[in-house]
């Protein structure tokens, strides 16, 4: 081996990087094999790594428990992840475990939060391109994630690779050093009662799931305990609180830490805060009261409505409802129109779109029960009118859009054209929402059949709809000639993101879509159009072309024919066919 990289050596000076590089592959590799009989690939070997005695390569001068940790770390990526994925996150791997060991670290275990800061000024240095520092406090940020649910490290660390941004992880630290401390990982104790603490308000019906709107709470007070080495206790929260910045949201630190505070002390999470989700007023309504309200919101649900629309209807309606039994109303029958103006004088001081919420829901649920047989049939027009809803004509794309749309189809070529032309031609072809496009499975398709079968995820309910050929076409050849290897978590999605991590992707993805086919003909989407207009032309066109209302609904997968009507006003020559006198109108 000797002779050889001396002759390799010599012919460096006459040789392309790539040419020596490739000669040095093969000369490792050949070493491997006259020595081991293989020349299996080890973690630590990149594209152009094959140097298993070069002491110039991080991975060999680990300590033999950090390789065997390493090994570890590499099979466990290997099998979450894409090959490709995992080189952009091992980048820098090894040189991170060989500093820590050579500043003291005999195990990861003893770790504290300056080395890794340490390394973060280190890459900062010794790299030249900001590309090649995100990949290696990437791929850092994963072997800590990895470390810390071995429950090595404290979770926080990651912040300091994820960041990458050590002034603002140091300006944590207290300037007085009174306040210094000695205690090691003082916030690994903390992370399970954090998670605990979460959880429990998890069940208190938040509209935002506490996990995400206050977790970088946590992971700010854990880095300043781990900072200043500062055990927990209510003196640390309070010297926290002091030295952050007093930004908009301070209050609602204050108040999320003490009420954890208290939660560490007593095990208790019942504990009167503006954060408490208040009980639902369905449930302290009387039982053929809370029947009715819950058949009707069924109903509606069925219609698909939004899950914020149902609790508007909810609030409204279980209002109303409680004003009828603090009335002495204990039957549907017994409501009465003085009744239901005098509810409605007691929202004189509401504001006009709360006002108008209020009547709108009230007057569904008043038909509701007129159609069901429980009250009048024309109890429904004791509500005031004067904020009855209002209809407006859908916007739908021009025959110029749909050109162009068709000729970037035609054109598409890069793999993020094909991945664009297929997913709008699902929108406009076959009327697709786009939350449903990002989450279709290559497994969804029957090609033999010419079909797609999947459920919506507005309505969960199954549909099978019937591809058409340019879509069909459209959606294959982006598999086949388009489509990325995919990472494990995206493992048979049809449409993914084409940068590593190669996952699935949000449904934002289909109006820059959208926007960018059309931007190519210098044409836009009309002022507060989305990716959505392509389902509204799907059904419009549908219509135009005289298909029975049955079959377009059942191709939008709704439940209702009244979701039709909304674009009946594009159907020109079909609204010609059945006019009104104007006497019938109200003209003379």
């Amino acid at each position: 081996m000797k002779t050889a990289l001396e002759w390799l050596e010599h012919r460096k000076q006459s040789w392309s990087l790539y040419t020596y590089e490739r000669y040095r592959r093969v000369l490792y590799r050949f070493e491997k094999y006259l020595l081991c009989g293989e020349i299996n690939r080890e973690p630590h070997c990149g594209k152009s790594q094959f140097a298993y005695h070069d002491k110039s390569v991080s991975y060999i001068n680990l300590p033999e428990n950090y390789k065997a940790l390493y090994c570890e770390f590499y099979n466990a990526i290997s099998k979450r992840f894409a090959q490709n994925t995992v080189n952009h996150y091992v980048a820098g791997c090894t040189d991170f475990l060989l500093f820590i060991s050579e500043h003291g670290c005999k195990t990861p275990d003893d770790m504290t939060i300056e080395q890794p800061l340490k390394y973060l000024e280190r890459i900062e240095e010794i790299t030249c391109t900001a590309e090649t520092q995100r990949k290696y406090a990437n791929g850092v940020a994963q072997l800590l994630s990895f470390l810390s649910k071995q429950g090595l490290i404290p979770a926080c660390y990651l912040q300091v690779m994820r960041k990458r941004d050590a002034t603002a992880i140091l300006s944590l630290r207290l300037r007085d050093a009174a306040c210094a401390e000695s205690s090691f990982h003082p916030s690994k104790p903390l992370e399970a009662l954090a998670a605990s603490f979460l959880a429990s308000l998890e069940e208190q019906r938040y509209s935002i799931p506490p996990e995400r709107a206050y977790k970088h709470i946590f992971k700010s007070f854990f880095l300043f305990l781990e900072i200043n080495h500062m055990a927990y206790s209510k003196e640390a929260i309070n010297l926290w609180l002091n030295h952050i910045p007093k930004v908009t949201h301070w209050s609602a630190y204050r108040q999320i830490i003490t009420w954890f505070a208290d939660y560490v002390e007593t095990g208790n999470i019942e504990r009167p805060s503006v954060f408490k989700w208040r009980p639902l007023l369905i449930n302290s309504l009387p039982k053929w009261s809370r029947e009715i309200l819950e058949n009707y919101l069924t109903v509606r649900k069925n219609d698909e409505l939004s899950q914020s629309s149902l609790a508007i209807i909810r609030s409204t309606c279980a209002r109303f409802f409680g004003f009828m039994d603090a009335n002495g109303v204990n039957s549907p029958d017994a409501i009465t129109p003085s009744l239901v103006k005098e509810f409605h004088n007691t929202l004189s001081s509401a504001a006009p779109t709360t006002s108008k919420a209020y009547r709108v829901g009230v007057r569904g649920l008043l038909k509701h029960m007129g159609e069901a047989n429980l009250s009048p049939k024309n109890l429904y027009l004791a509500v005031p009118t004067n904020f009855a809803p209002r209809c407006e004509i859908v916007t739908v794309m021009s025959d110029d859009m749909i050109n162009g749309i068709y000729d970037y189809r035609k054109n598409a070529s890069n793999p993020l054209e094909l991945r664009n032309a297929a997913m709008i031609m699902l929108g406009l072809r076959m009327g697709i929402r786009s939350c449903d496009i990002v989450n279709l499975k290559i497994s969804d398709f029957d090609w033999a059949n010419q079909t797609v079968s999947f459920i919506q995820k507005k309505t969960r309910k199954a549909i099978t709809l019937h591809i058409p050929t340019d879509a069909g076409n459209s959606v294959y050849r982006y598999i086949s000639q388009g489509r990325p290897q995919s990472g494990a978590s995206s493992v048979g999605f049809v449409f993914i993101r084409h940068m590593a991590p190669y996952s699935e992707l949000t449904n934002s993805v289909c109006g820059y879509a959208i926007k960018h086919a059309l931007s190519a003909h210098g044409l836009k989407l009309p002022h507060r159009q989305g990716f959505h207009i392509t389902r509204r032309t799907f059904a419009t066109r549908l219509l135009k072309a005289g298909t029975r209302v049955d079959s377009i609904v059942d191709a939008l997968g709704h439940t209702s024919r009244k979701s039709v009507d909304a674009y009946m006003a594009h159907d020109e020559e079909g609204m010609l066919l059945c006019p009104l006198s104007f006497t019938v109108g109200g003209a003379v």
